[in-house]
This record gives structure tokens, sequence and C-alpha cells, in this order.
């Protein structure tokens, strides 16, 4: 099945996307399992934040300013959009590579022109990763799941067990690192067999687990979304695990907020909002993921967002819908994040 024009989620069209940046400016994050460049691409004013503390000494201390101090003049909200922590999750990473042609150019790679999201990102401190697992990305020959079906993304998102069948979800994760246990090792993983969601975060097995947990705490964003890729589930947030009530409070605002512009915009059936607070009383208990690892590391909001992925089952959104609801998505979020330092200042 083709793609519309504006769907460029490919690792060349990230190359191509680096290399004829103007306004924006990149630098390569980390290299991968398998030594391939994962790229941070910024825009806006960067904030130099001094650390008295780590995160967890500021909050001992009662005072979380010891560690980021955003109430000084001049702070610029910060956001950190992280694409395809599974890198078949090709969704998140069309919509950054769209967003960094709006910030460019003016126009997406359609050549539609989005004022509301640059109104939106104007005064924010932009942190893009297009692509954070690209050892994975690089294991899908094709650019979409679009129209494609559930066996086919099946094996190309979680691979096939040494007896060739597939590696269903949950149970890809009985083994991790997968790599000695798998025929095929699918884009959920690294070269190393590691799944960057469920990586050991106090001793970290991969670099682009470091990388972005590195980042996070010298950057302490206001907000991180990553971006995930859920099947055909209905484009929704997932409150993050074992953290404080009142970032999970943020999140289900956050989420009323892309709602209610979804409905003005005469889409919301294409966004579901999470729950008010996260089940951490249930057993089996739930994961300590990457997402509570970054909101643990520096205090701040960390989300994830599952995206719908136009598959051939039920529920199949069309690439138009998929990337229509990003864009809310990402124009709130920058919203947001103006809102949160506004508050704080």
């Amino acid at each position: 099945m083709s793609t519309p024009v504006f769907w460029k989620g490919s690792l060349h069209d990230i190359e191509n996307a680096v290399r004829t940046l103007q306004r924006g400016k990149a630098e390569i994050l980390c290299r991968s399992a398998g030594k391939r460049n994962i790229y941070l691409i910024e825009y806006g004013n960067r904030n130099y934040i001094r650390h008295n503390a780590n995160y967890s000494s500021a909050a001992g201390a009662l005072n979380p300013k010891y560690y980021a101090d955003k109430s000084t003049p001049g702070y610029i909200p910060t956001v950190l959009l992280v694409g395809a922590i599974h890198g078949g999750e090709f969704e998140g990473t069309v919509a950054i590579l769209n967003l960094i042609s709006l910030l460019e150019t003016g126009k997406d790679l359609a050549g539609n022109e989005n004022h509301d999201i640059l109104d939106a990102a104007r005064g924010i401190n932009l942190l893009l990763i297009p692509c954070l697992n690209v050892d994975g990305r690089a294991r899908v020959p094709f650019d979409s799941f679009l129209g494609k079906d559930y066996k086919t993304f099946r094996y190309y998102s979680q691979g096939t067990w040494k007896d060739g069948s597939l590696c269903e979800w949950p149970d890809c994760k009985a083994k991790h690192p997968i790599k000695d246990y798998v025929d095929f090792l699918g884009s959920y993983f690294n070269d190393d067999g590691v799944n960057l969601m469920h990586d050991n975060f106090f001793f970290p097995m991969a670099e682009e687990t470091k990388a972005l947990l590195k980042l996070c705490d010298e950057r302490v964003p206001d907000v991180t979304l990553h971006l995930h890729g859920g099947a055909n589930t209905t484009s929704k947030f997932l409150q993050t695990n074992y953290v404080p009530e009142h970032l999970n409070k943020r999140i289900y605002e956050l989420a009323l907020r892309v709602k209610k512009a979804a409905e003005d915009k005469g889409c919301g059936e294409l966004f579901e909002v999470c729950e008010e607070k996260a089940d951490n009383g249930a057993y089996p208990p739930q994961s300590f993921n990457l997402v509570s690892a970054c909101s643990h590391i520096n205090g701040e909001v960390s989300i994830t967002y599952e995206s719908n992925q136009g598959l051939d089952i039920e529920n199949r959104y069309k690439a138009e819908q998929i990337y229509t609801i990003y864009m809310i998505l990402f124009a709130e979020t920058f919203r947001y994040a103006k809102d949160l330092v506004s508050h704080a200042s």
C-alpha cells in the first residue's frame, strides 16, 4: 500500500532532515548498539540549568529547586519528543519529521501550512529525537503498517522465537535481552536484543537508554512525550506508573486539552482520554518502565502516547487521521508546557 507524500519516517528521511536543517541544530545524541547515529534536533533557546543536587536529593531536602530552579527570569518552557522507542512504531517519527519541516519552511512535507502549531511552538525550547531505536527501525523494510495484516505486524514488531512462531505481546517481554532466544529479532529491540522500554534503569544495558536519561537529567524538560504505536488502539495517553499523583494529574489535564482540541476540530473520536490516576495497586504489579525512569530522574511529566497504526483490522485509522491527531497533540503539549512554567514562576 502506497503512503501519502507527507509520510516520511525512514532512517534515510531522518538523515536528509538533519542535512538540510537551517533553523534547527542537530547533534548525535549517541550511537546505537548497532553503531548507528541517533540524532537530537533542537529549536529555540536552551536553558542552562545549574544542579546543586540531583532530583532525589533535592526532593529529600524538601525543595526541588535545589535540582532545577525554573522560576529564574528568562526560563524557556522545554518539551522533549521521543520517536520510535520501538523501531517499527513509525508514526511518531513521521510526525516529528513533519514538525521539523513546518519549523524550517512553514509547511509540512505535503506543502501544507499549520499556523496553529507554529504559534504554539513559539517561545518553546524543543528537543526532538525522531527515532531512538534506530537498530529496530533498520530491521523493517517498509515505511508504515498502514493496511498491513496482523501477522506482518507481529513479525516485524516482535519477531519470531527459535521455532519460528511469532513473539506475541506480552510474551515478547518474558526474555530480556531477547537476542539469544529468537530466530528473527523484531523492531522492538536494539541489536543487542534490549527493549529500551524495559531496560535495567539502575544499571542500564543500552547506550540509548543512558543517553536519554542523561538528556532528561541535564535539560529537565517540562513535558516528555514518548511516541509509541499501539496497533489499532484509539490514540491515547497511558498514565505513568510509580510517579507522584500531581504528575499523573498533569497527564490527565493535558489529555483533556487534547480531547477538547480534537473535538473543536471535528475529530474527537480519534483521541481517548486516559484514566485520571495510575493503577499501582494491582497484581501482578505494573512495570516501572522507561517513561517512569525519565520522570524519576527529573521530577517532571513523562508520558506514553499510543498512536493508532492503521493496520487492516478493526478501528483502522487512515494516514491523514493519524497525522491530524499528532499535530493536535503537539500543539496542545506546547501550550501546556508554557502554562506549567507560567504557573510555577
